[in-house]
């Protein structure tokens, strides 16, 4: 054999083992690849009883609420109490100005001065039997008719609370003149507050008469309990809603009327139910499906939902008891992928 021939013997044999080691390695990179770990956060599914709430809004007022309206047109001469005060019935709020020339305070307290000292020497006459009955009777009657004058100007000028309870609103400031109808202040009872919704036709049916509520703000995290204590028995002409009165207690007193709310009411109550993350379902070939583990080994399960209830969703078939559900991973799995769990949540 000649030099040649042993050359290009050599270079084949050389090119044959590398392709050999080549296909071996492709082999080993695809099993590899196949066999490749994914890591999940699983849960363990179990039964449990779950109300389904419907959720409503409203503002909240006082269980007794005045809104207290000018009735005379003056300037402002003072204002006595500040928002968030408490208050008692009688207690005077706002007071107008008295030289104002429609008060006619001054005079008024004029002729009421003068009959009540009229009265008093009428009557110190009438027990002497210097005067006659009659003229006693007279100027009794002119001091009633005047104090009660006075009176009733003095509340047009001094605005007093016709309830004991919260400032809520004061509208006016000092210096501002007033119209005859125009509101000053909110006055209302804070220990119980009232939500007045607005509900269609279809919504009226979930409510009861007597039935609970949970009643919850954005502004911090409290929820309060409450009753449905009156539901319109036909709808508003104009609007086409029922209105539906809801009371809270809220001896905490961290709700203030005008405050918007979200109350809650129960409108059914499912029994022995699987529910799972909303995330935790894929929708692939047009069904909604899931993953579960068994020996680290990930299976797909088609499922048949539910009712979504805060975030959760109610599997009806597909899933049982105690599987261990994949909560997060599920986008990147395949039928008979192998897993590592991570992490367990509740």
């Amino acid at each position: 054999m000649n030099r040649n021939n042993i050359i290009r013997k050599s270079l084949v044999i050389i090119l044959l083992t590398g392709l050999g080691l080549s296909c071996g390695d492709n082999a080993e990179n695809r099993q590899t690849s196949s066999e490749q770990v994914l890591a999940v956060k699983v849960m363990m599914t179990k039964k449990t009883d779950q109300d389904i709430i419907r959720t409503f809004t409203g503002s909240l007022e006082g269980e007794r609420q005045a809104d207290i309206y000018a009735k005379l047109a003056e300037s402002v001469e003072n204002i006595h109490v500040r928002g968030g005060e408490r208050v008692a019935a009688g207690q005077v709020l706002i007071s107008l100005d008295r030289l104002g020339p429609s008060s006619r305070y001054n005079e008024t307290r004029s002729l009421y001065l003068n009959a009540e000292k009229n009265f008093t020497k009428m009557e110190y006459l009438y027990k002497e039997g210097a005067i006659a009955e009659s003229q006693f009777d007279a100027a009794r009657t002119e001091y009633e008719v005047t104090r009660a004058n006075f009176e009733a100007v003095s509340r047009l000028v001094d605005i007093q609370s016709p309830i004991t309870g919260v400032v809520t609103v004061i509208d006016v400031s000092e210096g501002d003149f007033v119209n005859i109808g125009q509101k000053l202040a909110t006055v209302a009872t804070t220990d119980k507050l009232r939500v007045k919704l607005a509900v269609n036709s279809d919504e009226i049916k979930s409510f009861k008469k007597g039935a609970d509520v949970i009643v919850s703000s954005t502004v911090f995290d409290y929820k309060a309990s409450g009753k449905v204590v009156s539901m319109a028995s036909s709808a508003d002409p104009k609007t086409r809603s029922f209105q539906v009165e809801v009371l809270i207690d809220n001896t905490e007193k961290l709700f203030k009327p005008g405050m918007f709310v979200r109350v809650g009411i129960i409108t059914d109550r499912l029994e022995k139910v699987i529910l799972i993350p909303r995330n935790a379902v894929l929708l692939l070939d047009n069904k909604p499906t899931v993953y579960v583990v068994n020996e680290n080994t990930v299976s797909r399960r088609v499922v048949s939902l539910g009712p979504e209830v805060d975030g959760r969703i109610v599997v009806m078939e597909g899933l049982k008891e105690n599987d261990t559900l994949v909560t997060l991973g599920q986008d990147y799995l395949q039928d008979g992928n192998k897993v590592k769990i991570t992490t367990w949540e509740e």
